[in-house]
Formats: structure tokens, sequence, C-alpha cells
């Protein structure tokens, strides 16, 4: 019961990130919304949801992981609710912040409860499901949203897929009431306000360009604020190791990193993210502008990447306690080689090619993201003390949305200059397969840092778990 409501809570966070898309030519069409309207109703919700997210996780290590996550949960359907109504596109945006802060209050807290709750072969369990739940809720955004907007229910267009969020909302909040237990570190720290306006300024300053850089031609001002960004870091580094030499309550505990579980597992999941969501963002391009799929079809190719996510998301904390962090590697040897089967099939298929021929490669490489995931946030939260548990599920979480971010920017950036202003199928197709290779450089790359996880350290992790 306990991981049913908080999957639910995830299930809606991850899912609104990704299903506005398909709704904005109808927002463009009912709101009279401009191009600069239609990136905010998309980056508004990114933006704060990053920013907040390891706020939201110190705040349930504080004062209570079930009313955070109870109010987070709350918000976001108060918000949901706006945003359905919204009757024009300033109310919208504003509605889609809104829901962002709740779902940075309310994401957090759900690695945290499963930390505190669940422990052994249970724990693993629990991990694998917010994986799947995770990776269902990021690849069906899209599928939801165009279903939703089709069916046009009771002639509200693009409304219900906000709306669609409030008895789940309502329903989730009641369920969490009488089942989640109220948990919280045994000495409540107080919040560092210096430190959340220091990550905070971090964030925005990182993740703004990102988002919107792309559709607004890169001004200085944008460029300069990018730049910035790491000098910001250094200081919340600086700062926080300062104030945690002199006993008081960090927002991060910098000594998170001491783990080398934790050190090791903060980049691989940036690069999971940076991957997984550059992928999702260029293939949709690829197969409705390229090949010429309709949304429908599309969302079927999604379903492909799904069964393989879904499974191995299953799967995989089982082979864990088997074979260690040779599942990881395993994970991104079944990416790469996915990847490269697109790139076959692209070259041998070309502009004939069917989702017949596409399905395989895909399936492939969902498997590879689901036995990298599940495990990999087990390795990373296994050596976090529980007191620890929210800032270092804030941290993951936030790692989540860069990645994703960065993800989106970095490839659709790519993807566009391959383009070169060309419209036709065939380049669409040239663009893509030159796109992928990047993909595969990636996943190399995250194969090679597991080494850094010993298969020691993994065995220990086991043992713990088990414990």
């Amino acid at each position: 019961m306990i991981l049913g409501v908080v999957l639910v809570g995830s299930f809606m966070a991850i899912l609104d990130v990704f299903i506005v898309t398909q709704g904005l030519p109808s927002i463009k069409t009912s709101l009279g919304a401009g191009v600069a309207d239609l990136e905010l109703v998309v980056s508004a919700y990114s933006l704060v949801y990053a920013v907040f997210l390891i706020t939201g996780g110190r705040l349930g290590d504080i004062l209570d992981r079930k009313r955070i996550f109870l109010s987070g949960m709350t918000v976001f359907t108060v918000a949901s609710a706006l945003a359905g109504y919204a009757p024009s596109a300033a109310v919208l945006i504003g509605a889609r912040a809104l829901q962002g802060l709740g779902a940075a209050l309310m994401y957090p807290q759900v690695l945290s409860i499963i930390q505190v709750t669940f422990k052994g072969s249970e724990r693993s369990l629990a991990l694998g499901l917010f994986a799947a739940t995770s990776g269902i809720g990021a690849i069906t955004g899209n599928i939801v949203g165009g279903l939703l907007i089709q069916l046009n229910l009771a002639g509200l267009s693009w409304r219900p897929i906000f709306l669609v969020n409030v008895p789940v909302g309502i329903i989730g909040v009641l369920a969490g009431f009488l089942v989640l237990h109220p948990s919280r570190t045994e000495r409540a720290p107080k919040l560092d306000l210096p430190g959340v306006g220091l990550i905070s300024l971090f964030l925005v300053s990182l993740v703004l360009p990102l988002a919107e850089g792309q559709q607004t031609g890169w001004p200085n001002w944008m460029i300069m604020l990018l730049i910035l960004s790491f000098p910001v870091l250094a200081l919340f580094v600086i700062y926080e190791r300062k104030r945690t030499k002199n006993g008081e309550d960090p927002l991060v505990d910098m000594d998170l990193f001491k783990h080398r579980s934790f050190a090791v597992g903060i980049p691989l999941t940036l690069l999971y993210y940076v991957t997984a969501s550059g992928l999702f963002f260029t293939l949709v391009l690829f197969l409705q502008s390229g090949l010429g799929f309709s949304p429908i079809i599309s969302g079927l190719s999604f379903a492909q990447l799904n069964i393989g996510f879904i499974t191995a998301s299953l799967l995989g904390p089982r082979l864990i306690r088997s074979f260690g962090n040779r599942v990881l590697s395993l994970a991104y040897i079944l990416q790469t080689a996915g990847l490269g089967w697109i790139i076959l099939t692209l070259n041998s298929y070309g502009a004939s090619l069917t989702l017949y021929e596409l399905s395989p490669p895909l399936i492939v490489f969902g498997a590879g993201a689901g036995f990298a995931l599940s495990p990999l946030l087990g390795v990373i939260l296994s050596g976090v003390p529980s007191q620890e548990a929210g800032e270092a599920s804030g941290v993951v979480s936030t790692s989540f949305q860069i990645g994703n971010t960065v993800g989106i920017s970095l490839f659709g950036h790519l993807y566009y200059r391959f383009l070169n202003g060309q419209q036709s199928p065939t380049s669409y197709i040239d663009a893509f397969k030159t796109t992928v290779p990047f993909f595969v450089i990636l996943s190399v790359a995250g194969f090679l840092l597991v080494f850094l996880l010993s298969q020691h350290r993994a065995r220990q992790i086991i043992h713990r778990l088990e414990a």
C-alpha cells in the first residue's frame, strides 16, 4: 500500500514533464499563445521542478517525509486543476510552475520513503518498481497526451492532459494520509537557507539556458548565465564543506560523495538520462518527420522501448544479487548493441523502414536502460545513512532533471545542426543516422565508469541490503 501510493506520485511527476508536448498546437489555437508562451508552458514546470528538488528532499528529512509528500501531491493536484481550467496562457504558465513546485516536494520523498521503509530484497524490488514506473511515465507521456487530445473528451481539447491528474491526486492524498507512516531524521537539522539560495541560483543558471537557449538563439546574456553556473556551483561546494566543518547542518552533506557508490553513481545517472532523453527527443522527430509515422504508430514505437525497459527493471534487482555490478555492465552492453543495431537497420532500410524492423533494436535498447536504472539506484542509495536519505534522494532526483534537460538541449542542438535547415524526409533520416553514434559514445562511457565500482564493493552493498 505504501509503495503503491508513492509510485502514483512519482508517475504523475514524471508524466507531466512529457505529456504537455502533444497539447501545444491546441493550446496555441485556443489561448492565442505565442511561441515564447508555448516554450514557457513546457519549461516553467521543468525549471521549478529541478530548482527545488534538493530543497524538497531536505525538507522531508527535517519536517516529516509523509507531510511533505502529501503537501507536494496536494499542491500538484490543485495546480493541475488550475492548468486544466486556465483562461489564458499566463495563468497556464503560472499553474505549470506551481505544478513543478508540487512535484519537487513530492518526488524526492518517494526514494526516501522506499529507503527507510523497505529492507533487503523488498527494497531491491521496490527500487525496481520505482525505476519501471519512472520509465513508463517518461516513455508514455507523449502517448497518453496524444490519446487524450485525440479523444477530445467533452470537447475540452488539450485540457484533460492536466485534469486527469485531479482525481488521481485526490485519491493519492487520501490514501497517503491513511497508509503512510511519519518519518524524519532523529535529530531534525535546520534548513540551510544560504545553501538553498546558492543551489537554486546554480540550477537556474544551468537549466534555464539549456531549456531555452536553442529556441531563443543563444543571446549573450544566456551564454553568460550558463558560464556563471559553474563558479556558483564551486561556491556552493565550498560553503557546504565549511558548514559541515563548523558542525552546522548543510543542505547537502559533501561527505556523501566519500561513498564511492554515490560519487560514481551520480555521474552514471547523469549519463543515463542525457542518453535516454536525447534519444527520445530525436527519435520522435525522426519517426514523425522522417518516416512519416502517425502519432499513434510513433507511440507504438515507444511501447517497444517500454517492453524491454519494464521487463529488465523487474529482473535487474534480482540479477544484481548474483552478479553484482556485472548487471550494470550488461546494461550498457545492451544499450550499445541496441544503438548499433539501429544504425545497421537505418543503413539497410532507409526511408522504407517500418515499425516491424525497428522494434527489435528498440526492445534491446529498452532492456539495457531497464537493467541500468533500478540496480543503479540501489547502488547509489545503499551507502547512504537513513538520516540523510532525503538530501541524497534530492541530489539523485536533481541529477535526473539535469540529465533530461542537458540531453534534450544537447541532442536537439546537434540534430537541428545536422538537419541544416532541410525539411525533407531524407534529411531527417540522415540527421538521425549522424546523431546515433554520439549516443553510442555515451553508452560506452557509462560501461567504463561501472568499473570504478569495484566488485568487492558491490558484494558489500548486496550483503548490507540483505541484512
